[in-house]
């Protein structure tokens, strides 16, 4: 595998490289699992409308990435790809939200917003403007976006274009980038005292009116001074002069825990996600993870009744990708000696493997 990877690479670098794609891959973002309500910044991207994305995935963006997804490969290296497990082309490629993202913002479009759905399974473009520039405009992001998701070779979504509607912004939209303001200024402050603040937080609110924030925030499990690192933060808070309440949810977590979930949730469940939700063949709608007792426990659910004649055989093929993923040699630095295991659930959450 490694030797295949590597002509990839050199055939890529040779004939497909240019200082541009240097460009891109250096400007390239990673970003935590998000929630489709819930907001977890790796980094803010104020004036792009990956802000607005709530597509959860993150994955590396190389070289072979662009590679992969490139129509101009001769025939032996068509081939060679063609030998690379399914989930680890996507982990080589730049998640599926970010190449849309990119590719719309590139051709000009007067986009607002960038949405996936799991629920339903589909790609929602806004497209902000005048309602004649919508008319005009919708069918060719309609044909752009369906060409992306298809080249990947994704076709269990469909994708809608949408005209961008004021009324349906959160009745505070400034709230949750002034609490992150607060946050990039507090948190650092109290780790240089001492407290043990682990950099990472979520985000979210009971509905799009709500009159509260709620923030979930990490912290070493030997860390007890809760009250003062709560009101240090709601301190923070109102010198942004932010409406809402702010509603914090401590979550204590052991060091090493903590570096080992933080790299699965960076590098590897969102891989996972893309690969299962977006293929008919796994029939899956929502794949989730937890660590526990050493162990990282993947639970993918499908759509199918464990009843079902095929669910022992589609448990079976789920069990396996992912496992192939993750034992393949680009998965050794993240994974290590962290045990792992695949429960397959049926549509009633019932395992089924």
């Amino acid at each position: 595998m490694e030797d295949e990877l590597k002509k990839i690479h050199e055939h890529y670098r040779k004939n497909y490289y240019s200082e541009e794609i240097d460009d891109r891959i250096k400007d390239g973002v990673q970003q935590n699992i998000r929630n489709a309500d819930v907001i977890q910044p790796e980094k803010k991207q104020r004036h792009s409308i990956a802000k607005k994305i709530s597509y959860i995935t993150a994955a590396c963006l190389v070289l072979f990435g662009l590679f992969i997804g490139s129509s101009f490969v001769s025939p032996a290296m068509a081939e060679v790809a063609s030998k690379i497990p399914f989930l680890n082309k996507i982990f080589n490629q730049e998640p599926i939200y970010q190449v849309l993202t990119e590719e719309l913002e590139d051709k000009g479009y007067d986009i607002s917003g960038l949405s996936y759905s799991t629920q339903d399974k589909t790609y929602s473009v806004t497209v902000g403007g005048s309602e004649e520039y919508y008319n005009q405009v919708r069918e060719e992001i309609q044909k752009v976006t369906e060409d992306i998701v298809s080249s990947r070779g994704y076709n269990d979504f469909k994708v809608v274009v949408e005209k961008d509607d004021p009324a349906n912004d959160l009745e505070y939209p400034e709230d949750f980038d002034l609490l992150f303001d607060a946050l990039e200024e507090v948190l650092p402050k109290l780790q240089q005292k001492g407290y043990k603040v682990l950099g990472n937080y979520g985000m979210g609110h009971s509905s799009p009116y709500a009159k509260e924030i709620m923030l979930t925030l990490a912290i070493e499990d030997t860390e007890k001074r809760t009250d003062e690192i709560e009101r240090a933060i709601i301190e923070g808070a109102k010198k942004q002069n932010i409406k809402r309440d702010v509603t914090i949810n401590f979550q204590p977590i052991s060091d090493q825990k903590w570096e080992i979930e933080s790299e699965w949730a960076s590098n590897v469940i969102p891989v996972i996600l893309e690969g299962m939700l977006n293929k008919k063949e796994y029939k899956t709608n929502l794949v989730t993870h937890s660590y526990e007792k050493d162990t990282m426990n993947i639970f993918v659910t499908t759509t199918i009744d464990m009843s079902d004649n095929e669910a022992p055989e589609l448990a079976n093929k789920i069990e396996l990708t992912i496992q192939e993923f993750l034992e393949s040699d680009e998965l050794k630095d993240i994974v290590g000696d962290t045990p792992f295991k695949v429960v397959v659930r049926d549509k009633y959450s019932r395992s089924i493997n």
